[in-house]
């Protein structure tokens, strides 16, 4: 894609002290666009969306800041603003689908029809026409002149389709709910490709997973937990006694095979109950017939939540790899910043800790390193923008990590000291 219009761009202060001001034209490529001046020798600025923070547009003005404090205007695009409006939206949003991790898996079908956004309050967040791209494990919404947003379908709560509205509604596990209207003739296609997606995920979890890992137990057992547990979300240990004492103890062998895993935990475990263990077992893309499995516990005495993603497994154990992971790196994480209840705050954490891991494919070092590191990686604009991932990373406390069940758990203790509430 590369499109130009003419226009007039300003470069201002903070305080709209106008410090550049030029006549010429604004040239869009796939991933930013340049602002270029009048005249052969007038090179102009290349502005990558990476670098933009926000991005707003209000009486035919498009404003936008970038994460240097750069704040930028751009105005007299005549009758062709809207159109200008559109071609920015459009690779924008391309951009953001990447950047921002909301494409999950395989594109399916697409629509196009009314969204509307509300708050875990009631409040409307926004509302438009729009595309809707439905993935394997997500539905992007993509509207001409907003930015893109996605519904991981492992992080939905609640949904439902009202045949006498022809409308969808779309309940998320943190509270924002999303209505999908004026679909016309396509509600019907519309209706039956979800319920294919929503069900063939569990039926996933199950076949390529649970089943293989746990073949002596019913399917139906299995769908119950795979409900819970669907993208590889963490479950608490009494969750999965509440479906079947049995397949809870296997699933709690099954995470600590590692017996020297088990007595560093030791720990960790002693301060915690069967309501504050979770594990997760999730089919790993990346190595076939490989599976990740990852376990969290939230310790509020302590003000901590913590995990840990073990060794994959394959079928006959635990995966011979090049790297020593005696170490058992377990990543910690404070519950509250300030003041306050850590209990109250558990969830909100246990929830941040399941998008990150299940949104980016359970790499760590977003969920901790500096950003510095990550500089040039592919999480760059996902660590600055998705919320979850900021206040994640800002929580980052320490982590234990060594091959000695001593040093390991004196680590432990030592980021205890560095999380507890002053």
């Amino acid at each position: 894609m590369e499109v130009s219009y003419n226009l007039r761009y300003q470069k201002t202060s903070f305080s709209n002290k106008i410090l550049l001001d030029k006549e010429g034209e604004i040239i869009i490529y796939s991933k930013g666009f340049r602002l270029k001046g009048k005249g052969a020798s007038d090179k102009g600025e290349l502005i990558n969306f990476s670098e933009i923070k926000e991005f707003y547009y209000r009486n035919n003005k498009i404003f936008f800041i970038t994460f240097t404090k750069e704040k930028y205007v751009l105005l007299e695009a005549g009758t062709l603003f809207d159109q200008l409006l559109i071609d920015l939206y459009k690779a924008r949003n391309e951009f953001l689908l990447d950047a921002l991790f909301m494409k999950g898996g395989k594109l399916k079908a697409e629509f196009e029809g009314d969204f509307q956004r509300l708050s875990k309050f009631g409040r409307l967040i926004n509302k438009g026409t729009a595309k809707f791209k439905l993935y394997e494990r997500s539905i992007v919404t993509v509207p001409p002149d907003q930015d893109a947003f996605a519904i991981h379908y492992d992080f939905v709560n609640f949904h439902e389709f009202d045949e006498d509205e022809y409308t969808l509604k779309v309940v998320l596990d943190e509270g924002t709910t999303i209505i999908f209207s004026k679909l016309g003739n396509d509600f019907d296609l519309f209706h039956e490709k979800i319920n294919d997606l929503l069900g063939g995920m569990y039926e996933k979890i199950v076949n390529d997973a649970l089943k293989e890992i746990f073949p002596y137990f019913h399917a139906m057992t299995l769908l119950k937990l795979a409900y819970k547990m669907k993208g590889g979300k963490a479950v608490s240990l009494k969750d999965i006694q509440k479906i079947d004492k049995e397949l809870a103890d296997a699933v709690d062998e099954f995470i600590f095979e590692d017996k020297k895993f088990a007595e560093k935990t030791k720990l960790l475990r002693d301060l915690t109950d069967e309501y504050g263990v979770f594990y997760a077992i999730a089919k790993d893309e990346a190595v076939k017939g490989s599976f990740i499995k990852w376990t969290m516990f939230t310790i509020p005495s302590k003000n901590v939540v913590a995990f840990s993603i073990l060794p994959r497994w394959q079928e006959g154990g635990i995966e011979n790899e090049e790297n020593d992971l005696s170490t058992h790196d377990t990543y910690f994480f404070k519950i509250i910043m300030e003041q306050g209840n850590p209990t109250e705050k558990v969830e909100d954490k246990i929830r941040e800790i399941d998008q990150a891991l299940v949104i980016l494919n359970f790499v760590k070092d977003p969920c901790y390193k500096d950003k510095r590191e990550l500089r040039h990686s592919p999480y760059q604009y996902a660590i600055r923008k998705l919320p979850f991932l900021r206040i994640l990373r800002k929580s980052y406390v320490g982590k234990a990590s060594s091959p000695d069940v001593k040093d390991w758990q004196a680590q432990v203790k030592d980021v205890f000291k560095k999380a507890s509430l002053k």
